[in-house]
């Protein structure tokens, strides 16, 4: 397999933001850029994190979350053992090249409906991602723990609080299943949709919201659908709660 080409300065130059806060923000924006000017290809493999991390300047777990923001949104695709790979969209990408082209149903669904659609679908889930999780799956699942309680930024904190779901979702090992969150996910990137997260994460509610994220691991490393289901649903109503002041 041939190397991956490195950056160059026309399309991603060295970075030194001041602070730490925004870093891995500015190495995903860099990321975007390159993707949008071509320098891989649909299918290419992308350079090693340390061959990117020099690169930009930055240190390595910036870019692994970066990565991570890039993975969550079906932009690239990453195996241990495989690296990093571009990920083919279907179809013409749309504004930043980053946006999936979704049905009119899907761009037009209000967040009470897709708050519905998940309290639906994520409890359901359990009883897959008990029996098909492993020990990999539940260190992801860990990693997302530790990052969104280290979060020092609505964002941020938003930004791990879905790959944990997304990581549940993947544990299924169920294609559809993991399509279809990410295009909730999607949707959950919109304006009215911030609007809403940043009014309603109140210091209190995040204390809840990581002690419930909590109780979901532990329900599944126990391997207890039941309890699994229970505590996923007892935590998006409290996030649905929230979000419309119910």
């Amino acid at each position: 397999m041939s190397k991956p080409p490195m950056p160059n300065s026309s399309a991603i130059s060295a970075v030194k933001p001041p602070d730490t806060l925004g870093r891995a923000q500015i190495a995903y924006d860099h990321l975007q850029r390159a993707i949008a000017s071509g320098l891989w290809r649909p299918g290419e493999q992308l350079p090693t994190e340390r061959m990117l991390a020099e690169s930009l300047g930055l240190a390595r777990n910036t870019v692994r979350r970066a990565l991570d923001m890039l993975e969550s949104e079906g932009r690239i695709a990453r195996g241990v053992g495989r690296g990093t790979f571009l990920v083919e969209l279907d179809g013409a990408s749309a504004l930043n090249g980053s946006a999936l082209l979704l049905p009119a149903a899907f761009m037009n669904a209000s967040p009470a409906e897709v708050m519905e659609a998940r309290i639906l679908l994520e409890p359901a889930i359990a009883d897959l991602a008990v029996a098909r999780a492993t020990l990999a799956d539940f260190a992801e699942m860990e990693r997302c723990l530790r990052e969104s309680e280290a979060a020092r930024s609505i964002p941020e904190f938003e930004h791990w609080d879905g790959a944990l779901h997304r990581a549940v979702i993947a544990a299924c090992r169920n294609e559809l299943l993991d399509a279809f969150y990410a295009v909730l996910n999607r949707i959950r990137d919109n304006a009215e949709w911030n609007v809403l997260k940043q009014r309603s994460l109140t210091p209190e509610r995040r204390i809840l919201y990581e002690k419930q994220h909590r109780a979901i691991v532990a329900a599944l490393k126990a391997r207890d659908p039941s309890t699994a289901r229970e505590v996923i649903r007892a935590h998006l109503i409290a996030v649905r709660d929230a979000l419309f002041m119910l």
